[in-house]
């Protein structure tokens, strides 16, 4: 049965792919997430900056950015995306966003407020909206009604250290209350948002259009590889042409290869229907969120590595950069690797081999150039990639068998 236009989802029903509205959501994540990894990139090459702290405040940003993405797909997930007042609803999510890339690159300086204005208008005017948008007797639905009141409430009180940072003096202080203002969201998106009188109800227990949201996922791992494409060309073309970049860019495009094969082989190929016959989908879906944001932050980390290698080929690859061009890789193939036990109960050996490689030449590596860094990274992804094509061979597609 097809809900009648302006209905929110129950059940299941309703599309069960990506909207043309979502596609435009994301190209905003493109932006978003360049800006991110280009202040990366500018707090790592900084002299006048501590590098971890700068690091941290990146990181922050970068989360906080994934629970709009993610909370705009889980709404969608839950309502009708065909609905005007669920459109309306993601238009504002994506005007926001723009404003919050816009702004993230001085968000600790004198753009501070324009970055919390716009997130703390998101993340309080969603649940609101979708609160307001339930109350009306036309939607009425199987959907609990308090769960966007739930919301509502904890990040309404999550608002209030995100707006004392935004008027902060220090950068010190201003990352504190930030970053108390972020744990209080993930905090309650992990509980359930537990609230007097309401109780709790954490997202596993509730009744999604799962395959959805597992395309809402591959989508977003496909935008960070598009950002490790448009990082490493910007950084490409906006040096002289040279050996060392042309070897480190044709790196940094295999490489974002090698992570589209990976990830898409078998275990993100068949997320769909993993989920279509798995015996707690909204599970699944729920650990989804963990699994992707692990590989997606490795993909961004591997694309600010590459960024710094194409700038700097023959620097000797300090412990932080190394981090950046070794650690991206080793972050996505453990995501990886919990993602594929979510998909068939079990795990690769190839992944965990692919880790511990990374991790051994660490110490190697940190005597040599960049460049040499980026090429054992590289190998290491081709071994893994080599190992599930040697695998497959001769035998027949595995199909799901999600343990959850």
């Amino acid at each position: 049965m097809t809900p009648r236009q302006g209905t929110p989802l129950r059940g299941g029903e309703g599309p069960h792919e990506s909207t043309i509205l979502d596609l435009l959501l994301d190209l905003v994540f493109v932006f978003a997430l360049n800006r991110i990894a280009e202040e990366a990139i500018h707090h790592l090459t900084d002299e006048q900056h501590l590098v971890l702290p700068g690091v941290g405040e990146v990181l922050l940003l970068f989360l906080a950015m994934w629970l709009v993405w993610f909370f705009a797909a889980l709404s969608a997930s839950r309502f009708d995306p065909r609905c005007p007042e669920i459109q309306a609803v993601i238009f504002c999510i994506a005007f926001g966003s723009v404003v919050m890339g816009v702004s993230a690159p001085a968000a600790y300086d004198g753009h501070g407020g324009y970055f919390v204005g716009a997130y703390v208008a998101i993340q309080v005017g969603r649940p609101l909206a979708l609160a307001l948008f339930q109350r009306r007797p036309v939607h009425q639905t199987l959907v609990p009604p308090p769960i966007p009141a739930r919301i509502l409430c904890w990040s309404v009180v999550a608002a209030v250290p995100w707006i004392a940072g935004a008027v902060a003096p220090t950068g010190l202080a201003r990352g504190g209350l930030w970053t108390l203002g972020l744990t209080i969201e993930y905090v309650g998106l992990v509980l359930g948002w537990p609230t007097p009188r309401l109780g709790r109800s954490r997202i596993h227990d509730w009744d999604l259009v799962g395959e959805y949201l597992a395309d809402r996922y591959r989508q977003f791992f496909i935008i960070a590889l598009g950002e490790s494409i448009l990082l490493s060309g910007l950084a490409f073309s906006s040096n002289p042409f040279g050996a060392g970049r042309t070897v480190a860019f044709g790196c940094a495009f295999i490489t974002t290869a090698l992570l589209w094969r990976i990830y898409f082989y078998r275990a993100g190929t068949v997320l769909k229907s993993a989920v279509a016959t798995a015996t707690q989908p909204a599970r699944l879906v729920a650990y989804g969120f963990v699994t992707h944001l692990t590989m997606v932050v490795g993909v961004v980390a591997t694309a600010v590595g590459y960024g710094l290698v194409i700038d700097h080929p023959y620097d000797m690859a300090n412990p932080v950069w190394l981090a950046a061009v070794l650690g991206g890789p080793a972050l996505f193939l453990a995501g990886r690797a919990r993602f594929e036990y979510d998909i068939f109960g079990r795990v690769s050996p190839a992944r965990i081999i692919g880790i511990l490689v990374l991790a051994a030449m660490s110490p190697i590596l940190v005597r040599l150039p960049l460049l040499t860094a980026t090429v054992a990274a590289l190998a290491v992804l081709l071994g893994v990639a080599i190992a599930d094509a040697v695998r497959a061979h001769g035998r027949s597609r595995e199909s799901p068998m999600p343990p959850h």
